[in-house]
């Protein structure tokens, strides 16, 4: 009796104490200019068999069309839908009444990756060029905490990224465009950096192709552990304003992808696994199919605020999957959100969007 009496109690501690574990890191991913209607649709049917299209629609059918939206879906992102729909919570499925917005009026890049990371919608925030920004971030906010000094970076393929950040100011490293990484590498880093030049500038300068950015920050988890870590990617959103949506579903299928290399080194790593919250979002919408306003954003564009969020994590409290609470959230809450997943509050001195509700601390 007396055993039986231990091994209950030493068994509901053991389930007390896995209760209480939370996140001691934040992993994001944006990506760039996804639209919630793939996200939650799979490929578009007007823009899979489009007659005059300029894209290969028949790359389109035999690699991302089936009969419905749950199977195409699946065909685009089979990550997404195979463990985070499982594990996680996905937000802003419009057609269940679960809505995301921008709450910057603005629809693009820059003004959206600001209102990601300070929290704060900045109306004066209205163009893409690489002014440094004025406002805090939450990862800078943080990185001044002993706990977390040296222990921040974003890697990004847009070269904006070391504005949006101001990375002289916030002091963490932001690794964006054809940048090297610095400082003392690996073999492997020495090798990715040298790679990323010899990959096609298929954007003319600005923005690398994402696999090099995925590649280079994912060594740099393995190598540094970093607590907070910003992956942006950007090829979805250049492939989409060229109108080649056959090479934008597929910078989505292995954006997917990705995110499923990270998650499972995340898993695999003592100091990442079952400690590590992962975010996955977008900076703006597009305009419907019809019409072609799909390759398009910005404050004149209709839907262009309509984005979404995923995330799985120990300190998600709504592990639901697919959302279909009718709820209204903003890419602004997630700055805040970030900074609670860790066990902090954001306090800076501008406005910042509440937490959203599905985090659990």
């Amino acid at each position: 009796m007396k055993k039986l009496v231990l091994f209950l109690m030493f068994h509901g501690m053991a389930v007390v104490a896995l209760a209480q574990v939370k996140s001691q890191n934040v992993v994001v991913v944006t990506m760039d200019g996804f639209r919630w209607q793939e996200m939650y649709g799979g490929a578009d049917s007007l823009l899979s068999f489009d007659a005059g299209a300029k894209y290969n629609t028949k790359y389109v059918q035999g690699y991302f069309w089936a009969g419905s939206k749950q199977e195409r879906r699946k065909k685009l992102m089979p990550f997404i839908w195979g463990e985070i729909a499982k594990k996680g919570v996905l937000l802003g499925n419009r057609e269940l009444g679960s809505n995301v917005n921008t709450a910057n009026v603005h629809r693009f890049s820059y003004p959206g990756y600001n209102e990601i990371f300070t929290g704060f919608p900045d109306s004066t925030v209205n163009s893409n060029d690489k002014i440094p920004n004025k406002n805090e971030n939450v990862f800078e906010y943080l990185n001044k905490m002993p706990e977390f000094k040296g222990k921040t970076a974003s890697f990004a393929s847009w070269d904006v990224f070391a504005s949006i950040f101001n990375e002289k100011r916030s002091g963490f490293l932001v690794n964006d465009g054809f940048r090297d990484v610095p400082g003392k590498l690996t073999e492997k880093q020495t090798e990715l950096n040298r790679l990323q030049h010899e990959l096609p500038d298929l954007f003319h300068g600005g923005e690398r192709l994402d696999i090099a950015t995925f590649h280079m920050g994912l060594e740099y988890m393995k190598v540094n552990q970093p607590r907070l870590m910003h992956f942006g990617l950007g090829d979805t959103d250049e492939f989409a304003h060229a109108g080649q949506y056959d090479l934008y579903l597929d910078a989505a299928k292995k954006s997917d992808d990705w995110i499923r290399q990270l998650w499972e080194y995340i898993q695999s790593n003592p100091f990442y696994a079952n400690k590590t919250t992962l975010i996955i979002t977008t900076d703006h919408g597009r305009g419907p199919a019809k019409g072609g306003a799909w390759k398009d954003h910005g404050s004149e564009i209709e839907g262009a605020d309509q984005i979404w969020i995923a995330a799985i994590g120990p300190s998600i409290l709504r592990a639901e999957g697919e959302s279909s609470r009718k709820e209204q959230y903003y890419q602004g809450q997630i700055a805040a959100s970030i900074a609670k997943l860790v066990g902090k509050e954001f306090k800076t001195n501008h406005p910042v969007l509440p937490v959203l509700p599905i985090v659990n601390k």
